[in-house]
């Protein structure tokens, strides 16, 4: 049997994900994960590509095709490590960053929907709950090595 929690976190992930596509993403030209590399990279300026795979289990040719067509946006720059030749550094435009903003107003906005009728305690409580879980999810993770 399904867990009906986990279930229900699952759901409201792809609506927000399936908003924010349409209201924000397909709009400025944005497609698959090029999303992800821009709040990645807003958060770890001078990251590499790998780091962007890594931290969410993304396949590196789709890194590779949403940078370079980010940087044909002119919302991301890339730099070859000078150490690690193979390696791409990424940092944000101005476009970049702004684009970085759009989304995050669009993740609030979809946040303050959300969370109508939901007291802040009630909101602090269920933020402390799902840090609970992505905790214990990474070191189940770390365990599978």
């Amino acid at each position: 049997m399904t867990d009906p929690v986990l279930s229900s976190l699952l759901r409201i992930n792809r609506q927000r994900i399936k908003t924010l596509r349409r209201t924000v993403l397909i709009p400025h030209g944005y497609v698959g994960v090029m999303h992800l590399i821009v709040l990645y990279t807003d958060r770890h300026p001078g990251a590499s590509q790998e780091d962007v795979v890594a931290f969410f289990a993304l396949d590196k040719a789709s890194v590779a095709r949403g940078a370079r067509r980010l940087e044909e946006l002119g919302h991301l720059r890339r730099e070859q490590d000078p150490v690690d030749r193979r390696q791409y550094r990424l940092f944000l435009t101005e476009g970049g960053e702004e684009m970085r903003r759009v989304i995050d107003r669009a993740y609030l906005e979809f946040q303050r929907q959300l969370s109508q009728g939901i007291s802040p305690e009630d909101w602090a409580r269920l933020a402390g709950l799902l840090e609970r879980l992505e905790q214990n999810c990474g070191r189940e993770l770390e365990g599978d090595g």
